[in-house]
């Protein structure tokens, strides 16, 4: 298969795969630039075309801070997990471009919005992570746990209801995972009301 068809199958793909994590066309306008960037004639032998594009939507939803996780965009590819990241960083080393690895940010929002918290208490969550990332217990995180942890503690201090039931619910992150990073940063962070 040519080069162009190629290209033309992994941005139909994109859409396919943005359309399903509910990513807008800025995702996909920059994931299929970077398709067409990164695999090339010479690249394309013994890449497919299905894991490099959604290698492609990874790159693109930190380039544009949607806060769309790996396993989501995995699951809507239908590859394993372990595999979409090591193509993703292929395709970052590739690209000409830094992409912020790991930002927390976006994904606070989005579960400050979804679970109706306060203002105040989504500010408190940014908090939380920056004190986090500055005293190093980020490092090696899922940014979506980090944010999910951090949203939940934030809650917690400012006695707004909020179960880590429902915080699970809202970000797809384990439980287990939410109560390890939320009492890592209960060590670090303290009281920051």
């Amino acid at each position: 298969m040519d080069i162009d068809a190629l290209h033309d199958r992994g941005r139909r793909r994109i859409e396919t795969l943005t359309a399903e994590v509910a990513a807008d066309s800025t995702v996909t306008e920059t994931a299929t630039a970077i398709l067409k960037a990164v695999y090339t004639e010479e690249t394309q032998q013994g890449r497919s075309v299905t894991t490099i594009a959604a290698a492609a939507v990874h790159v693109a939803c930190k380039v544009e801070r949607v806060p769309v996780t790996a396993a989501a965009i995995a699951d809507a590819a239908d590859v394993q997990e372990s595999h979409l990241l090591r193509r993703s960083k292929w395709v970052q080393s590739e690209i000409d471009r830094p992409v912020e690895a790991f930002d927390p940010g976006p994904f606070v929002d989005e579960y400050a919005d979804a679970l109706g918290l306060s203002d105040e208490t989504r500010e408190l969550a940014h908090n939380v992570v920056t004190v986090g990332i500055d005293q190093g217990i980020a490092s090696g995180k899922s940014p979506a746990g980090f944010a999910a942890a951090a949203v939940y503690y934030a809650a917690t201090l400012r006695d707004e209801r909020c179960t880590q039931d429902e915080i699970h619910e809202v970000s797809g992150v384990s439980k287990i995972t939410i109560r390890n990073r939320y009492q890592e940063q209960a060590e670090v962070v303290g009281d920051v009301t």
